[in-house]
């Protein structure tokens, strides 16, 4: 025989063969010289690689008899990550692996590479897919609520007194109708009275109820079906149960002991008054109920921002706002409902005792009154130390400190130190929840050389100068005329990296010189005031030239610096004063009694000549 005839074993493709049974045991193939290429850059998608051995006369036998035999290819092919998860493309995978498909191919059977149909495999891509799903959870979600009914408001007794008047009440428990003959005092009285009723109930069905019914109930039951699960109710809605029930029982409650109070002659005297609104305050816990809802409203808001990007949500938003009991109303304005009426209460009290008479009743409607503002007031201080505490929290987030290589070149460090001492100790000087900040703002540090904008922060107890970084915007403190301080709680929309330019400065470490017209047109300045830096040991260590951008601008930051400075200083007295005045007398007694050495008397006289520690941070402690 002029050609050879090898043992098909192992290819060069690396082709397992999977026998069957079958009547050839073992498989010859004659190769020739002219085999064709089968490397992976020339393989096709459509066209298998079964070319490579298509010499001799009984090679269509052969891939006859072959066709029913499969075998796994191990081939180095570029093949997408998704591929797989294609039914079709992976269908041709394994047609790829077949035999009989090296003969067909080569045999002009295979399929022909101007098939339109089959031009080649098209990229997978993950975007379609998701868009496609995206679509088809959209259409079910529409499905779903065509067929849902939301839940009603069951308490159709309490929805008629909304819409009526307190002479209606009368008028329906007095049989002979007889004209109700009151003063103007006593009419206005009542009518505060049936405005403060109406105001709750209207707040509890068309506020409350509608938040419940035509949003929330609507949310969990197409989470029952498996839908907008990474919607979490309790992050939009709050504490939404509590209110309606606190609401709910002081509506029955008044109504209960309006009823029972009635005649032609009286009607809610103070004294039933009194005791439905304490029902109330014990129900809301003084208050604590809205304080809960009220500190959640602006992380509500921010969750439902990020909850609009979905289309799933926002068609569920859209759904449930078509309901007729919002009228047109929206999620958002439906949500600051009960902020505004917690605010209301005090007023509606101030009317009624306004138009009472007796003074015992208005002495009891003071006290109710101020039980209320105490407690607005408690939510205010709260709202604003979780809006300080998230501003400093985003400065801290934004500070940088540099290191002490940057701030003194001219100082050498050992190189066994360099990496002991690489990072500042106060990085995290701001993530105290205690610190406060006073106020902030951009001024301009003057030098012997240049002018530096400066950005300033006025803590509790520090003050920090800091340069923004180049080429970022800078966030613009806007003032109204008569305002103290911006709004702490709004956050810069850039990401501005404030560098530390200066250490900081204790408040009680440092004198402000305020300086005249006369004086700031003799130096070239404008709107300018000088902060001196003081040591511990009275040594004058910096001196700061600032200068603002107008008179009202600097007269804002000298009044909130001295009266920080002035409000640090004495809490520091008064911790120092309230520290000795806790001592004991017999632990005193017993100090002068005890018989000292001369060397320790004479070191104590020492000490007591050394300059007492600063009030403010001296070290910071890791």
């Amino acid at each position: 025989m002029s050609g050879k005839y090898l043992l098909i074993m192992n290819l060069n493709l690396r082709c397992n063969f999977e026998y069957k049974q079958t009547n050839y045991p073992m498989l010859l193939i004659k190769t020739v010289s002219n085999c064709g290429d089968v490397s992976p850059t020339t393989l096709s998608p459509e066209v298998s690689p079964s070319n490579s051995c298509d010499e001799g006369e009984g090679a269509t036998n052969i891939a006859g008899r072959l066709r029913r035999r499969r075998s796994s290819v191990d081939l180095n092919m570029n093949i997408y990550p998704g591929d797989l998860l294609v039914q079709e493309h992976h269908k041709k995978l394994i047609k790829r692996n077949t035999i009989a498909d090296f003969y067909a191919a080569r045999n002009g059977t295979g399929s022909s590479p101007e098939d339109p149909s089959k031009k080649g495999r098209q990229p997978f891509s993950l975007l379609k897919l998701m868009k496609a799903r995206s679509k088809e959870s959209l259409s079910q979600l529409e499905e779903i609520l065509a067929k849902l009914k939301p839940s009603q408001f069951k308490d159709n007794h309490l929805a008629v007194y909304k819409n009526l008047h307190w002479s209606d009440l009368i008028a329906s428990s007095d049989k002979q109708h007889q004209p109700i003959q009151i003063s103007d005092t006593e009419r206005k009285r009542r009518e505060a009275v049936w405005e403060l009723f109406k105001s709750e109930c209207v707040f509890l069905i068309d506020h409350l109820m509608v938040l419940k019914h035509s949003f929330l109930e609507p949310l969990k039951k197409v989470q029952v079906e498996g839908f907008l699960m990474y919607a979490e109710p309790q992050d939009i809605f709050g504490n939404l149960d509590e209110l309606c029930y606190v609401s709910y029982t002081f509506c029955k409650d008044f109504l209960s002991a309006l009823l029972k109070d009635m005649s032609s002659t009286e009607f809610c005297r103070t004294r039933v008054l009194i005791k439905a609104f304490q029902r109330f305050s014990t129900h809301s816990k003084d208050g604590a109920v809205y304080h809960t809802y009220c500190l959640n409203y602006t992380n509500a808001l921010s969750y439902l921002e990020k909850l609009s990007v979905y289309p799933e949500f926002a068609e569920f938003a859209k759904w449930c706002e078509l309901d007729t009991r919002c009228n047109r109303l929206q999620l958002t304005d439906l949500l600051v409902a009960p902020m505004q009426h917690c605010t209301k209460l005090p007023l509606l009290l101030n009317n009624i005792r306004k138009y009472t008479a007796d003074e015992t009743d208005r002495q009891q409607l003071s006290e109710s009154i101020n039980k209320v503002e105490m407690s607005l007031k408690n939510l205010e201080e709260k709202m604003k130390f979780v809006k300080n505490f998230e501003r400093v929290q985003e400065i801290q987030r934004q500070i940088s400190w540099p290191q002490v290589g940057e701030l003194d070149p001219r100082s050498y460090i050992p190189e066994c130190l360099k990496g002991t001492i690489s990072r500042q100790p106060c990085e995290k000087l701001l993530s105290c929840p205690k610190r406060q900040l006073i106020y902030e703002g951009q001024l301009t540090l003057i030098e012997p050389t240049k002018s530096v904008d400066v950005h300033m922060f006025l803590f509790h107890d520090i003050l920090l100068l800091t340069k923004p970084k180049k080429g970022a915007r800078k966030k613009v403190t806007t003032l109204e005329p008569g305002a103290k301080s911006p709004n702490l709680g709004s956050s810069s929309t850039d990401k501005t990296i404030y560098t530390v330019y200066r250490q900081p400065i204790a408040l009680d470490r440092f004198t402000l010189h305020d300086i005249s017209t006369v004086d700031a047109a003799a130096s070239g300045l404008k709107h300018a005031f000088v902060l001196v830096q003081i040591s511990r040991f009275q040594q004058i260590i910096g001196v700061y030239t600032l200068q603002s951008s107008c008179d009202l601008n600097k007269a804002t930051w000298v009044s909130n610096i001295n009266e920080a400075k002035d409000k640090f200083c004495a809490t520091s007295t008064s911790r120092q004063s309230s520290f000795k005045e806790n001592r004991n007398p017999k632990t005193e007694e017993k100090e002068v009694n005890i018989v000292r050495s001369p060397r320790r008397v004479k070191r104590n006289s020492v000490m007591r000549r050394i300059h007492g520690k600063s009030r403010s941070m001296d070290a910071v402690f890791l």
